[in-house]
């Protein structure tokens, strides 16, 4: 999958997104801006809010999209998943130890490699 498929699904999932992600990819490439960068800079600040103000809905909601996403078994998709989301919010599985039990098992596995 390319970036611009991935950042476009990313949108599409959750629309309420738009204007952060418009904002972050406006003056870089678009659509084409590296997922990397939009998953880095727009998704994983949504899912830590998510966690952090306890927003059950919308974290369970995320952590569903991304295991999703791992499902697609794309090793681009994998790549941005792994290290651009989860590694970055690995801390808080460690203070929550509840929030492993929302997590599916392909995420389980991923997120295991950086607790």
């Amino acid at each position: 999958m390319k970036s611009s498929e991935l950042n476009r699904l990313l949108v599409k999932s959750f629309p309420n997104l738009s204007d952060v992600y418009t904002e972050e990819v406006e003056w870089q490439e678009g659509d084409n801006t590296g997922s990397h960068t939009v998953y880095g800079d727009v998704f994983t600040p949504y899912l830590v809010n998510c966690i952090t103000n306890d927003s059950k809905e919308e974290m369970s909601k995320a952590l569903l999209y991304i295991e999703e996403l791992l499902a697609l078994e794309d090793s681009y998709v994998d790549e941005v998943v792994a290290f651009s989301i989860l590694e970055s919010i690995a801390y808080l599985f460690e203070e929550k130890q509840n929030l492993m039990d929302l997590l599916g098992d392909r995420t389980k596995l991923v997120i295991k490699d950086f607790l």
